[in-house]
C-alpha cells in the first residue's frame, strides 16, 4: 500500500503557505487527488506532498513541467518540483493536513511510569506524513535509476519500516540493481561488468553517491564509507529534511525489519518497552549514534526480544517455531515464511499478565536481566530463544543474527563497554524499582524514575578516575625506563 502512495505521489515546493491551496487546486485540475499534507522546508519555504488517485496523473503533471536555468544547472526529470503561482485558483475539494509538531516535555496529568511510555511511543512514532515521505523519497531514488536499471527498487528497512521508529530517526535504504524476477533458460543475456567479492558493493555504492549528489536535488554532506562490513553512503537530503543511509543488494536487512515489525504486532507491549529501552541506552550513554565499541540499537532490539521470550510466560515464541527464511539471498524467492498463524501466537501471549498495566515491570525486570545475566562465553540466539555455552569465545557478548546465523551481531562490543552496559543497567532497574509508585507528569520525569543523571554523574567519576590512573601509571613506567636507562 505504501509503494503504491508513493507511486502515486509528488513532491512540490512552495513560496509560503498562501500557495498551498493554489497548488492544490492546480493538481485537482489534473487528476483527482486522494491526499495532501504540507510541511515546512528549512528555508522558511513550504513543501506539499500530492496523492493522486493514479500514477497517471503523476505523469500528466511531470510532463507540464517547464525547465529555467538551462545552462547552468542539471534538470532532472524528477516527482520532486516547484510551484510559481500565476493566478488565482478556487478552493480545493481536498483536506490538506499540516505537519504534526512534537511536544517533549508539556506538563499534562499525572502518568503512571507505564502510562508514560505508552504515551511517549504514541505520541512520538512516526508521523502518517513521515512514513509517506520516506517511502516517496524511495520512489524518487527509484526513478532516478529506472533508465539503466529498469528493475531496480528501492526499499526502506530499519527503523522507518519495523514498527519502533521515531519521527525524524534516519532513513536506512537498499537499493536492489538485479532484478527480482529472472528469466530462466533463455537464449539470450545482457552483458555485465564482473567484480569479485565486495567489490561490487563499493564501486556501486561510489558510484551512487557522486550520481546523487551530481544530479539529484536537495543532497548535502555526501559521505561514502566503502570499507564497512556493509558499504553505504550517507547524506542529509535537505527537501525531505531527512539523514539518510544507502546500501545496495542487502536484502537480510530488509528481512530483519520485517521480522521485527512480526514480533511487534505479536503484543502491543513490545514496541512500547524497545521504545524506552532505546531511550534509556541513548540518555545513559550506553548507545552513541556513531559506530564503535559500544552496542547497537540492533543488538539491543535482540535482547529484549530474547528476554520476552524467556518470561516464565513468555510473551515471544521462539522465532524457529514461528518463521523459517527460504531461499538465497539473491534469489527471487528471498523471504520469510510463517509457521503458525499470527493470532494464535497473539493468544499465547495474551496468557502473561504479568505486566499488563505495568509495562514499568518489564522495564525493571529486562535492566535486571541485562545487568545481571552472565553474558560471558554466552551464545545468545533469538532463534532458539536459548542462551547456550561456547567453549572457545574471545567476544564480549555473542547474540546471533537470525538470519546469517553465523555472525554476531555485537562482534564490536568491548568487554570494558558490556562491563558498563551491566552495570548501568543494573543501576536503573534499583532507581525504577524503588519509584514504581511514581506518578509523571512529563516525559523527561522517565529519565528521573530510571537514575539517568545519577548514572552519568558516577560514570563521569569513574572514568575521571580511570584516567587519572592511567597517567599514574604511564609516569610510573616512564620513571622505571629512565632509571634503567641511566643504569644501562
Amino acid at each position: 500500500m505504501r509503494k503504491q502512495q508513493a507511486r502515486c505521489s509528488v513532491l512540490i515546493e512552495l513560496s509560503n503557505k498562501k500557495d498551498i491551496f493554489s497548488a492544490t487546486s492546480a493538481c485537482e485540475q489534473i487528476g483527482d487527488v486522494r491526499s495532501a499534507y504540507s510541511y515546512n522546508g528549512e528555508s522558511q519555504n513550504v513543501f506539499l506532498l500530492i496523492e493522486f488517485a493514479s500514477e497517471e496523473s503523476v505523469k500528466e503533471l511531470l510532463l507540464k513541467c517547464s525547465c529555467k536555468n538551462l545552462e547552468d544547472a542539471f534538470i532532472p526529470f524528477s516527482r520532486i518540483i516547484r510551484f510559481n503561482k500565476k493566478l488565482e485558483k478556487s478552493t480545493p475539494k481536498t483536506t490538506v493536513s499540516e505537519e504534526e509538531v512534537i511536544v517533549q516535555s508539556v506538563k499534562s496529568k499525572q502518568k503512571t511510569v507505564s502510562e508514560l511510555m505508552e504515551h511517549m511511543y504514541v505520541s512520538e512514532k512516526l508521523s502518517e506524513l513521515d512514513t509517506r515521505l520516506r517511502f516517496f523519497f524511495c520512489e524518487f531514488l527509484k526513478d532516478a535509476l529506472g533508465g539503466l536499471f529498469p528493475y531496480c527498487d528501492a526499499l526502506p528497512f530499519g527503523s522507518s519500516v519495523n514498527g519502533f521508529g521515531k519521527q525524524n530517526c534516519d532513513l536506512d535504504v537498499m537499493i536492489r540493481l538485479y532484478p527480482s524476477q529472472v528469466v530462466q533458460n533463455s537464449e539470450f543475456y545482457f552483458f555485465n561488468k564482473t567484480c569479485v567479492g565486495n567489490m561490487l558493493k563499493k564501486r556501486s555504492i561510489y558510484a551512487l553517491g557522486t550520481f546523487f549528489s551530481t544530479f539529484l536535488p536537495g543532497f548535502s554532506h555526501v559521505e561514502k564509507i566503502l570499507h564497512a562490513r556493509v558499504p553505504i553512503v550517507k547524506f542529509k537530503h535537505n527537501i525531505t529534511g531527512m539523514e539518510c543511509d544507502i546500501s545496495v543488494n542487502n536484502m537480510s536487512a530488509i528481512l530483519m525489519s520485517e521480522i521485527l515489525y512480526f514480533c511487534g504486532e505479536i503484543d502491543s507491549r513490545v514496541r512500547p518497552l524497545l521504545y524506552a529501552v532505546k531511550r534509556w541506552a541513548k540518555e545513559a550513554n550506553v548507545t552513541y549514534s556513531t559506530p564503535g565499541s559500544w552496542i547497537t540499537n540492533f543488538g539491543l532490539s535482540l535482547l529484549v526480544i530474547f528476554f520476552l521470550q524467556n518470561r516464565p510466560v513468555p510473551i515471544l515464541p521462539p522465532l524457529i517455531d514461528a518463521l523459517q527464511i527460504i531461499g538465497e539471498e539473491t534469489a527471487p524467492d528471498f523471504g520469510v515464511e510463517y509457521l503458525t498463524p499470527i493470532t494464535d501466537l497473539q493468544a499465547k501471549a495474551s496468557l502473561n499478565t504479568e505486566s499488563l498495566g505495568k509495562r514499568s515491570v518489564l522495564l525493571k525486570e529486562f535492566l535486571n536481566f541485562l545487568g545481571s545475566h552472565p553474558f560471558q562465553n554466552k551464545h545468545i540466539s533469538v532463534l532458539t530463544g536459548k542462551a547456550s555455552t561456547l567453549k572457545e569465545c574471545c567476544d564480549a557478548l555473542w547474540v546471533q543474527n537470525p538470519i546469517e546465523e553465523h555472525k554476531n551481531v555485537t562482534k564490536n562490543v568491548a568487554h570494558s563497554d558490556r562491563y558498563e552496559l551491566c552495570e548501568k543497567a543494573q543501576l536503573s532497574s534499583k532507581f525504577i524499582a524503588s519509584n514504581m509508585g511514581v506518578k509523571c507528569g512529563a516525559t523527561s520525569d522517565l529519565s528521573l524514575i530510571l537514575g539517568i543523571p545519577h548514572l552519568l554523574k558516577t560514570f563521569a567519576k569513574n572514568s575521571k578516575e580511570l584516567h587519572m590512573s592511567k597517567l599514574l601509571n604511564e609516569k610510573n613506567q616512564n620513571g622505571h625506563r629512565k632509571k634503567h636507562q641511566r643504569k644501562t
